[in-house]
This record gives structure tokens, sequence and C-alpha cells, in this order.
């Protein structure tokens, strides 16, 4: 099996690897959700069985094939075994796909997920807000999951619900409908489009477009992004038309690159997505197929660090400061007029200065500018947010072996200092996190002696193993030292 599995028929337990996978996206497994993987396992054995099917052709894709078969046998029998394992699938699929700049192959399954649930259960998607999406409603569900950047997720959210509307009322004419979401790396840009994706019934993709070229025979280029939203899509082109792009590291397209010939290649990428973003009729060449897509409803959301904007909000204050008559010494700017990264500073001048062509400045509707996560944001996220990752580490250790994953005060407040130190963001907090359980969820599932395991600062630091502490009949705990030959 590949992508979502990655096992082979060496495989001893598969239920083990789902339940890990189902850990990482999902809140909490009860009962029914055993049964659920009960399912999933029967699913994938029929297509390990079908003899039909080449070993080397064994995929994902095998699966939903049979969970299709089951609901067009009989919906009431399997549906809501099956609405399960569409959700799961698209929700880890989603995960994959976010961390691995979009995988042609995994938007291609997310796309098939995504159909089957469209074709089978066509209000599940809605139903996950409690109801209608109001830009209210998916802001309150998105509160749960990203701290602070208010400004942020209320322009989101209002977009994406401007855009429902125009979906739904092809024949009314709205105002243009991009976003610009400006803030440095690690302070929530994607994760915020991760959570709409949960709650939107629209396909979407999240690409990076720094590598995008203006030559169709060097590099990605424009085609590619509508490509990937066909394939989310699962390939029809209706939902596509009407589907959302998230556009990562835009400001990287907007800084100069020449060319062999002295020619600025992204002057012609800009132009190139301004007719895009403007809506038009383009062109798609798939495996000798040629078709034409519409965006012009089309949700565009685009997002970049911008790194150096800072010298250009500078520039604009001290050139409008010295038309106002400050001259020389008497020019208070420097230590009077604040110039760093906030919303009021942040104009379609300033992008325009930037590098950013004045056609596709104009077209911008909404500019959102993200903080710098500081060190409370930091703790917040590790604490507070839901599903936040001590509580997913903590899930996949008590599915490996029953025992408690705890994390102490000074753990924490080490994790979030180291993070600080590598001026990420909330990037830095996976890794780190990652690293102080590698021993624990190395040895959880050998051992099922365990009651709790204790993560403290000198295992985030490196300096000592977790606690581990041992089941027993009594009241009193044993504490037992990993041996460092274990790893």
């Amino acid at each position: 099996m590949i992508h979502i599995f990655q096992v082979d028929d060496k495989v001893e337990n598969i239920t083990e690897y789902i339940v890990k996978h189902l850990a990482r996206v999902c809140d909490n497994i009860g009962p029914d959700d055993i049964e659920n993987i009960t399912y999933l396992e029967m699913a994938y054995y029929r297509v390990m069985d079908d003899r039909r099917i080449k070993p080397e052709d064994r995929s994902l894709l095998c699966i939903l094939d049979k969970i299709e078969e089951d609901l067009l046998y009989d919906q009431e029998i399997f549906g809501k075994r099956a609405e399960f394992i569409l959700h799961f699938f698209e929700l880890d699929l989603l995960r994959a796909a976010l961390s691995s700049n979009n995988n042609l192959e995994e938007l291609k399954l997310l796309g098939r997920v995504r159909a089957l649930k469209l074709q089978f259960f066509p209000h599940a998607a809605p139903e996950k807000n409690g109801g209608e999406l109001t830009p209210s409603g998916m802001k309150k569900y998105i509160d749960q999951y990203v701290i602070e950047q208010e400004q942020a997720k209320k322009a989101v959210c209002l977009a994406v619900y401007r855009h429902k509307k125009m979906v739904k009322h092809p024949g009314d004419k709205f105002a243009p409908n991009v976003v610009l979401l400006v803030g440095p790396s690690g302070c929530g840009k994607t994760e915020i489009m991760r959570r709409i994706h949960e709650i939107t019934d629209e396909p979407m993709i999240c690409t990076d477009v720094s590598s995008l070229g203006a030559s169709q025979y060097r590099g990605r280029h424009k085609e590619d992004l509508l490509i990937s939203l066909w394939e989310a899509s699962g390939r029809k082109k209706s939902l596509a038309e009407r589907g959302i792009i998230f556009m990562d590291e835009f400001d990287k397209i907007l800084l100069p690159a020449y060319s062999e010939r002295g020619v600025n290649v992204h002057d012609d990428v800009q132009s190139q997505l301004l007719t895009m973003l403007e809506g038009s009729d383009v062109e798609l060449k798939v495996n000798g197929r040629v078709f034409t897509m519409n965006t012009s409803k089309i949700l565009f959301v685009l997002a970049g660090a911008f790194q150096g904007v800072e010298e250009c909000i500078h520039e604009s204050y001290a050139s409008h400061g010295n038309q106002s008559g400050f001259i020389g010494f008497s020019n208070p700017l420097k230590n009077e007029v604040d110039t760093g990264f906030e919303k009021r500073n942040i104009t379609h001048e300033i992008l325009m200065n930037y590098g950013m062509k004045r056609e596709l400045a104009g077209r911008i509707s909404d500019i959102a500018v993200l903080k710098e996560l500081n060190r409370k944001d930091l703790l917040r996220i590790l604490k507070d947010s839901k599903d936040n990752l001590p509580e997913r580490y903590a899930r996949e250790v008590r599915l490996a072996c029953g025992a408690e994953l705890e994390f102490t005060e000074e753990a924490l407040d080490k994790i979030v200092d180291m993070a600080l130190e590598e001026k990420t963001g909330a990037r830095a907090l996976h890794h780190l996190v990652r690293r102080a359980v590698r021993t624990c969820l190395y040895q959880a599932p050998d051992r099922k002696d365990l009651e709790r395991i204790i993560i403290t600062k000198e295992v985030v630091t490196g300096a000592a193993e977790p606690d581990f502490l041992l089941r027993q009949e009594g009241t009193d705990w044993k504490s037992e030292e990993c041996d460092e030959e274990t790893l």
C-alpha cells in the first residue's frame, strides 16, 4: 500500500498503523471508532486478496473503490462507518498535503475522498461547525486552534463566507475578493487555512508559489496551480471552478529575479497571475487532455513574510515627512513615528514599493497583518490550543500502551525558550516536542506495564531520559530510567 498506509505485505499489524494515524487527526477515539477501524481493516485486506489488482497497483485509491462499492450496494448499512473513514482520510491527507507542498498524488487522493463525500454525504461538511458557516461561526472554530491573529482570522472567514455566497448566487455581481496575509514565518497563516479547509466543503489547495516561472518550459507555472485544484476536486471541473487557492511565499515573486537575458521573470509571473486573479479562461493540458477552466469564482488567498518591508515603510514615512516640511535635524520620524510591522503601515502603496505591480496591488481587497508570536503566545499554543502537540503525542502513547504522557511546566517553558532562539515561530515547537518524546514513542508499544511517562526540562535539553512510572497494584509508584542503549 502507498500514501496513507505506506505498507506492504510484510506488515504484521495494520491496526496499529491505522490507530497511529487516527490519533494524529482525531480528538478522541471511542468504542464506535474501533468498529470503524475494523471496517477499514476489512477493506484493506479485500484489496490485498483481490487478485485482479497487481501488487504494484495497490494504493489508497483501491481502498476508496471498495468503500464506494459498499455505499452503492447499501448506504444504510455501510454509511456511518464509511463516513467516519472518509472524514479520517480527508483530515490525514490534508495534514500530509500541507506538510509536503502539495504532492499531486496526495491531492488526487484528497480529491477522490472529497468527491465521495459530496456524492454520498453532501451535508456532512457544514455540520462540523454546528450550522450555517457564518464569518463569526468559522472564526469561533478557528479560535480553538489558532492563538491570537484576530485580524487575519476575521479577514479569511469573511472572504470564505463571501465566496460561498458568490457561488450560490452566480447571477449577482460581487466586489473583488482577494485576501493578502502578511506575517513572519510560523505565525499561523497556513494553520488558519488548514482549519478553514476542515469546515468548508469547497476544494482547496495550499501551495508555495515562490518557484513559479513565466515560461511553461522551465519550472512550475500558473497552470500548475489550477491543475492541482482540479486534482483536489476529484477531477471535476465544476467543483474546481469554485475552489480556494492559498498561495504561500507570495512575497518571493515580488522581488526581482533576472534571467540570463536580463529579463525580470517575476514581473512576467505577476502579470500572468493577475489575469488569473481577475477572472479568466485558462487552458489546461493534462496527459493529452485539453480543457478550459474559468477562474472568476475561485477564491485566492495570498500570504508571505515580506522580509525587509520595514525599509519600504520607513522610506514612505520619510518621503511624506520631508514633503510636510521636516528638514534636517527637525525630522522627528526616526524617534517619534512608528514604522513597525502593523496593519496601518502595510498599504497598497507599500506593497508596490516592495515590488508588487500596481494592477496586482489594486486587485487585493483586504490586507491582514499577523504579529510575531511572543513567549506568552507560544506557551498558549502548547497548553491552551485544541489538539495541541502535547495532547497529540499523549493520545499516541495512550493508544500504544495505555500510559499517560505528561509534560512538566518547566519542560514546556524550556521548549518555548528554545523555539524563541530559533526565530521560526510556532514551527519550531513541532520538532522540539517531537525530539522530547522520541524515546517514549519508541518504547511505548513494547511497554504495557507503564502508568505514566514524565517529560522534564532535562529531557527537553537532552540531559536526561524520560521518567517511566510503572503500574503497580498498590498506590506507590516505581520509577524506571530509560536506558540510552534503547535508541
